[in-house]
């Protein structure tokens, strides 16, 4: 879920309209039937549209393309970018991209280490001007690097960010970094190196040093360096964004489908979560990343700087992007979450193949993932599949001897609350104001059914839960208070 001066920000850059429409990027004539991502065994289940899916939803607009052999074979937009205006959504209508900013602004930083400006293993503090990562006792004997901050190990604070309303007053780079805006400051407060923890603070940081290496704004460098070589002009990381852009940018919706005051949110941490773009745009940063993985550079892409990037770190983290390893080979993608925009992205590294969505709700996530799904087996692909499950039937004991606190074991900052009603048991997640749904799969287990996240139930000696573990790695203990 990071600049300099907002004068800076709007000046300097002009994003010219995408050459050929739709049809010439991608057909549009491709029906997908939706269904659940987990299926309960002995349930009917009846295939739903896309359209179907939003209006349930309350998800006003979505745009979608998808990358096959290298090639754009399917771009569309769905439903209303604008609901007091009636506009609707086209390939060429813009999203906040949220924290898929984050890979595509990765490619800043790792440009500079190919060109010798700046070393991935150095201390950044070197490169940095007018701010400096905080000393401190977690900084003794490890320092902050480059690689940190680009796979979220360098111990730095702030998850995300909730962005500012329009009318705002918006902070620098600077000021966010020292907890002058709606966040808290950034601070080191475990042991650089010493594990993952996502960290769109430590984003904001290589947004200060592309700036303090280059001499030029975050917004001129990359769209000179970076968007422009690689074709992506309907793309910019301009926060707030300039006002010739406004007719083609769309709202950002709540969970229930209302258009947000001001239209949407202005990100200053640009690298973190500023970046506009279509999933045409994101297509074309897929395909580059694909041809350079075979051999072939594409504007600021080469073969070098992908084998750098592709390499995994610690919690399956490469130098910008998610990696992933599917039966069908490696793939790189990221997920986007900003106020009332909802995307995610993923392709494949040795083929030409991938999907890029992009919404403008925070309803949107049912319906992604059942997209999701309905495109995976209409190519062939084993980015998702259906999850068919049978359902284990806790008795009204067992189920309130689950409810309670549970605290993330390597940071107590995480947390969720279990409860259940008379079909889920739920999860409620207080740092993003979400409740997922589950059930039991077996004594020991339970899933998303959302989702399709498996959770496995550590008892003690005595039998009783002792913590929940989210996807095989991700342990919370229960609180015994």
């Amino acid at each position: 879920m990071k600049t300099t001066v907002i004068a800076t920000l709007i000046a300097g850059i002009f994003i010219a309209p995408k050459i050929g429409s739709a049809s010439e990027q991608g057909s549009t004539n491709i029906k997908l039937e939706l269904l659940p991502l987990v299926q309960v065994k002995g349930e009917q289940y009846v295939s739903s549209t896309i359209e179907k899916e939003m209006r349930k939803h309350n998800l006003p607009g979505l745009s979608v393309a998808v990358v096959k052999n290298g090639q754009v074979v399917w771009a569309e937009g769905f439903g209303l970018a604008d609901k007091q205006t009636n506009r609707k959504v086209t390939t060429e209508t813009l999203f906040q991209a949220g924290s898929i900013s984050k890979p595509v602004a990765a490619l800043a930083v790792l440009k500079l280490v190919h060109e010798g400006k700046i070393k991935l293993d150095a201390d950044v503090n070197q490169y940095l001007k007018g701010w400096q990562v905080p000393s401190n006792e977690f900084t003794k004997s490890a320092k902050v690097t480059v690689r940190q901050l680009l796979t979220h190990s360098a111990g730095l604070t702030q998850h995300g960010f909730p962005g500012y309303q329009r009318s705002s007053k918006v902070p620098s780079d600077i000021g966010v970094l020292n907890g002058q805006g709606n966040t808290g400051k950034v601070i080191v407060d475990k042991q650089p190196g010493e594990g993952f923890r996502y960290s769109g603070g430590g984003y904001t940081v290589l947004d200060l040093l592309v700036e303090n290496v280059t001499g030029q704004s975050f917004v001129d460098y990359t769209s000179e360096q970076i968007l422009k070589p690689l074709g992506m002009t309907n793309s910019t990381f301009a926060q707030p964004l300039s006002k010739h852009l406004w007719s083609q940018a769309s709202a950002a919706f709540d969970v229930n489908g209302n258009q947000i005051e001001g239209d949407w949110h202005v990100y200053p941490e640009q690298a973190a979560a500023g970046l506009w773009t279509t999933p045409s745009d994101i297509a074309l940063y897929v395909k580059a990343i694909q041809s350079a993985r075979a051999g072939k550079t594409v504007g600021p892409i080469t073969p070098k700087l992908v084998k750098d990037m592709l390499v995994f770190h610690d919690n399956d983290w490469g130098l910008g992007p998610v990696l992933k390893n599917y039966q069908q080979g490696l793939a790189f993608e990221h997920g986007g979450k900003n106020k009332g925009f909802t995307n995610v992205f993923k392709a494949y590294a040795d083929k030409g193949d991938a999907f890029i969505i992009m919404t403008n709700g925070d309803a949107a996530s049912p319906v992604m993932r059942e997209l999701q799904l309905a495109i995976s087996e209409h190519f062939g692909w084993d980015f998702s599949r259906a999850k068919k499950v049978e359902k284990y039937t806790f008795s009204s004991a067992q189920l309130k001897q689950m409810v309670g606190e549970y605290i993330y074991d390597k940071d107590s900052q995480y947390l969720f609350e279990l409860t259940f009603d008379e079909q889920y048991i739920l999860a409620y997640d207080p740092s993003r104001d979400r409740t997922n749904r589950l059930i039991a799969t077996s004594e020991k287990s339970l899933i998303d059914v959302r989702d399709g996240l498996t959770v496995d139930i550590e008892r003690n000696d005595k039998g009783e839960i002792k913590a929940l573990i989210w996807s095989g790695q991700y342990r919370f203990v229960k609180n015994s208070l």
